[in-house]
């Protein structure tokens, strides 16, 4: 609706995706796996104006796709059908963003994903999930959560699909202290059921808004140089930029 508000680490969450997109020198043709409300997707599509994406989520009902299609740039196709991905000639880059976690065996989609005729040894898989599986808890299984990861759990699982991490990290520094806090203040409370939905229930204004998604972002370019030079930060996000060895 009009009055509805994006969360600013939906956000920060589209300009680290854009980020790192910018680090390929090919993002022409994408394919966003579990693209949700089509945000991320048609949020690309504002910025880079010459792909083509294809967005797919087995969620799509047939009056699902006919409400996202009346505000998706024309860039974006929204599917709710895996095979029609692999008409796609050349695929530069697939987006799993916050994904593998709600998957009980993420090899398979994993598998399928690189079976697409599309994908070649340049296309990029970017890829995040929650982090660190010593906070699973009842917030995990509301959002439908099977796990959360770490980088070498994630590291281990892409590697066995014979894909190299390029590069890996951690981001949304700050907002794990909030989980860890949320984390505690559910064991405490055990009877009380946990909201799920906190992210779309945000109601500040513009300013408060803006301010908190440039903290978001600012940490994330600070975490993001300091792992070039070894130093890794722990994050809420766990990320990775990966492709087919060769």
């Amino acid at each position: 609706s009009n009055t509805f508000k994006r969360h600013p680490w939906e956000l920060a969450r589209l300009k680290i995706l854009l980020f790192f997109l910018k680090q390929s020198k090919r993002c022409f043709s994408i394919v966003d796996i579990g693209s949700g409300d089509a945000f991320l997707s048609s949020g690309l599509a504002h910025q880079l104006p010459d792909s083509r994406i294809k967005a797919f989520d087995i969620n799509y009902s047939e009056d699902v796709l006919n409400e996202l299609s009346v505000n998706v740039p024309s860039n974006v196709c929204l599917t709710s059908n895996f095979d029609s991905l692999r008409s796609i000639s050349t695929i530069d880059a697939v987006i799993l963003m916050d994904v593998l976690e709600h998957i009980e065996q993420p090899k398979d989609l994993l598998h399928r994903i690189l079976k697409l005729p599309g994908f070649t040894e340049k296309t990029k898989i970017i890829i995040t999930v929650p982090a660190y599986q010593k906070l699973f808890s009842r917030h995990d299984k509301e959002l439908g959560h099977f796990r959360r990861y770490n980088i070498k759990t994630l590291e281990s699982l892409l590697q066995s699909h014979k894909l190299k991490l390029i590069r890996k990290g951690y981001c949304f520094n700050s907002l794990l202290l909030v989980r860890i806090f949320q984390f505690w203040s559910e064991k405490f409370r055990k009877s009380k059921k946990v909201s799920s939905n906190g992210i779309h229930k945000w109601n500040k204004g513009k300013p408060t808004t803006s301010f908190i998604t440039s903290v978001f972002w600012i940490e994330f370019k600070i975490s993001w140089y300091l792992s070039r030079i070894g130093i890794r930060l722990p994050g809420l996000t766990c990320y990775s930029i990966c492709q087919l060895s060769q």
